[in-house]
């Protein structure tokens, strides 16, 4: 790397760490963290009357506030967002000020901007404030009342107010023995009709109504309740005079902050926290468990989704039955349908062996979404996001399962919007979720890393080309397939002796299988099999330059990593890696063999043989030894360690065999699909393949399980095998995307070749 190279490296790491300590701040602030404040929900809070004199506010500071925050239009809200949200907020904060005679002049200019946009409550618009058709008829006739200049004649008016009786009279409130929570969410909107009795009900331990600071306004009100006026007390004295939509809002911050800086690639810089957060996000959700309360985290499905996500994939026991409480069908007739689908699906691939739920759960998300997808219909009712299209059209084409983390990165930091606004019954923003410090940091440590990783590819290339492996015309050039393989998971820059070791094993593995394949003959394979057994570069004194080439470049490579190995982990590993590739060449043997004297083996001796052979340990097994953690013999001979390698190998076989199965059988190579047909007399290949994938899917959810259980195997050794597993389902997802030329260069491009602007 040349000098300015180096300098402009420099620079970005060190705005990277300044980045990177102002949010670990945000970690620290997060007890505090609040949503923007909300115009209409502090009106609500500024309209009730004094407990000790009706004719005061008891929160005159929130008449401030409504004053001090008016937009030059005379509007209120967010500027330029949805003009029903910046109507429902306007006409809130008229009415607070007119009820306790404050603001004139705002008064005006606020009735002005109704007078002049309250055509907009017809507007069709993709997005709608919850509640809206019963809220804002219900403020119209509050404004009424109170005198205000309205056009209460218009039209749009007029049959706003009219279908507001239709719902109310559909919902037949007197008659419901308990009200649901959606009704209760909206009381502001019937607040005049209701049973305040069964409306308490709902109340949180603070005294809230689902976290709603204008609703529990409206309980205040009506009850005086004690617990309600503490829970907005308590509220304006630690956030300040103006009001925020949701309160409190840090466990869902808490949960979402972690879940955005994972996607972007940036966990690793706050590991702590990150533990610290999901510590107190576990102990939260055992509490409930344990209480009256359900076993779901929040009545929320997609905060849940991502806490269980989050929570299992960070080795936390967390059962499948906390989506028990919710209703499929309930969730596909709500407005945030869209995503809380999209993050059921997501976690419904966090899947362990017999957990229908997930099944269920995996099946109808995928069908509606499917559906959504079909008919163009992808978007949210109550988020405005950057590209949530993007996201649903990426998780239907790439499973979870199949996507590698680097791409995810990539992918998300394109999607990820700073700008994001939720929609409740107002519109309202997050700071900790949604800001530019996130994607600044984003885009520095992706390219950071890419450039460590063009590095260390053309020190690759050199190797490559060192060891005369273009000289072998019968072998696949696949140097930039390994390495991206490596790249893409193993991404860190204090990861570079693992992704080399991984690349240097995987170009080698590949023209191994080439050689056996097409490019040895029988004398040479036997040769080189030989050479490797006694492994002593005499061995191939007077052999094939093939034989020579192939043999010394796994020699010199595998006393290199050795070498590498006893500075990370202070002892030989020499008879390990050689024991690992005598293994891998005597089942290639095999198979060579089977095929020169067309011997059809059983299907489990076909198996047995094919572990090995598919050529997956050489590059896992070596790489363990660089990823941090001190290895022992106890633990490298631990049976975990080869259950973990036998999972892996029967789908990375399962896989390969799969989508190489026509042009195998036509090449009269022997493969998993034909064997199960040559035993189960009169299936079909599809039948065949339906059966194998079954298998793939049993063996992947059991080596899931396995790796996110504590044990004795360190978590970042069992990671790898999850890697490798990741990569297989990806380069097999449609084809042979490790042989094709052109399949997966899109992605390499994004992960290694093309910086983020």
């Amino acid at each position: 790397m040349k000098r300015e190279q180096y300098t402009i490296l420099n620079e970005k790491e060190s705005m990277a760490e300044e980045l990177i300590l102002r949010i670990k701040r945000m970690f620290s602030e997060i007890e505090n963290t609040q949503t923007s404040a909300s115009a209409y929900d502090t009106a609500w809070v500024a309209m009730v009357p004094s407990l000790d004199s009706s004719q005061q506010p008891q929160f005159p500071q929130c008449l401030s506030w409504i004053i001090d925050n008016q937009l030059l239009d005379g509007s209120w809200g967010i500027p330029y967002l949805i003009i029903k949200d910046r109507l429902c907020h306007t006409l809130a904060c008229v009415i607070a000020l007119r009820k306790w005679n404050a603001g004139n002049q705002n008064v005006e200019t606020g009735l002005r901007f109704l007078r002049e946009n309250i055509e907009g409550i017809v507007h069709e618009d993709e997005y709608t404030p919850i509640g809206f058709q019963i809220i804002f008829p219900a403020m119209l006739e509050e404004a009424r009342g109170l005198g205000l200049e309205l056009p209460y004649d218009l039209t749009p008016i007029k049959l706003m107010l009219t279908h507001r009786e239709k719902i109310m009279k559909g919902k037949a409130i007197d008659h419901m023995h308990e009200y649901d929570s959606s009704l209760i969410y909206t009381v502001e909107g019937i607040h005049k009709i209701v049973d305040w009795n069964k409306v308490l009900k709902h109340q949180n331990k603070d005294g809230s109504l689902f976290n709603s600071p204008s609703a529990t306004a409206c309980a205040l009100m009506h009850t005086r309740k004690s617990n309600c006026l503490e829970y907005l007390s308590s509220m304006l004295q630690k956030l300040g005079n103006g009001v925020p939509s949701v309160y409190p809002i840090n466990l869902y911050a808490r949960i979402s902050m972690i879940d955005r800086l994972q996607r972007l690639g940036l966990a690793r810089h706050f590991r702590n926290e990150i533990i610290h957060a999901l510590d107190d996000i576990y102990r939260y959700w055992m509490q409930k468990e344990t209480s009256r309360e359900g076993k779901s985290l929040t009545p929320d499905i997609v905060s849940t989704s991502i806490a269980f996500m989050l929570l299992r994939l960070h080795g936390y026991d967390v059962p499948a039955d906390v989506f028990c409480c919710y209703h499929l069908h309930s969730i596909e007739q709500s407005g945030e349908a869209v995503t809380a689908m999209l993050s059921l699906y997501r976690a419904s691939q966090i899947m362990f062996p017999g957990e229908t739920i997930l099944e269920e759960i995996k099946t109808v998300s995928r069908k509606y979404l499917d559906k959504r997808k079909e008919n163009g219909r992808i978007y949210y009712h109550n988020i405005v996001m950057k590209d949530l299209r993007g996201e649903v059209e990426y998780a239907l084409s790439v499973p979870w399962y199949a996507s590698l983390e680097r791409i995810e990165n990539r992918r998300y930091i394109d999607q990820y919007g700073v700008n994001d606004t939720w929609i409740a019954k107002t519109s309202y923003k997050i700071p900790c979720i949604s800001n530019d410090l996130f994607l600044a940091l984003a885009k520095q440590d992706y390219n950071i890393c890419q450039a460590i990783q063009q590095k260390e590819l053309r020190e690759l290339e050199r190797w490559f080309a060192d060891n005369k492996f273009s000289h072998l015309n019968f072998a696949r050039q696949k140097l930039i397939y390994c390495y991206f393989s490596a790249a893409a998971t193993l991404f860190s820059p204090e990861l570079s002796a693992a992704r080399v070791v991984w690349a240097k094993n995987g170009v080698i593995t590949t023209v191994v299988d080439d050689f056996f394949d097409v490019g040895g003959s029988s004398e040479e394979i036997h040769s080189f099999v030989e050479a490797v057994r006694v492994w002593d570069e005499a061995a191939t004194d007077g052999l094939s330059e093939n034989v020579q080439i192939l043999f010394s470049a796994l020699y010199n490579t595998v006393d290199e990593i050795v070498q590498q190995a006893f500075v990370f982990q202070g002892r030989d590993i020499s008879i390990h890696l050689r024991e690992i590739w005598y293994r891998l060449v005597n089942s290639m043997m095999t198979e060579a063999q089977w095929a020169r004297t067309h011997c059809i083996p059983s299907m489990h001796e076909y198996m047995e043989n094919a572990e090995p052979s598919i050529a997956l340990e050489p590059i896992v097994l070596s790489s363990l030894y660089f990823v941090g953690p001190k290895l022992s013999e106890e633990i490298i001979c631990h049976p975990e360690y080869y259950n973990l390698m036998h999972l892996l190998n029967i789908c990375g076989r399962l896989l390969n065999d799969i989508q190489g199965c026509k042009r195998e059988a036509h090449q009269g190579k022997l493969n998993s699909v034909t064997l199960y047909m040559e035993e189960n007399s009169g299936t079909t290949m599809e039948d065949a393949i339906v059966y194998l994938r079954k298998t793939i899917d049993e063996s992947r959810q059991l080596l899931l399980k396995e790796v996110l259980r504590p044990s004795i195997v360190p978590r970042e050794c069992k990671q790898l095998h999850w890697n490798m597993m990741r990569i297989l389902q990806l380069f097999y997802l449609k084809n042979d995307g490790f042989t094709s030329p052109t399949e997966m260069l899109g992605y390499v491009n994004a992960v290694i070749v093309d910086p983020i602007l």
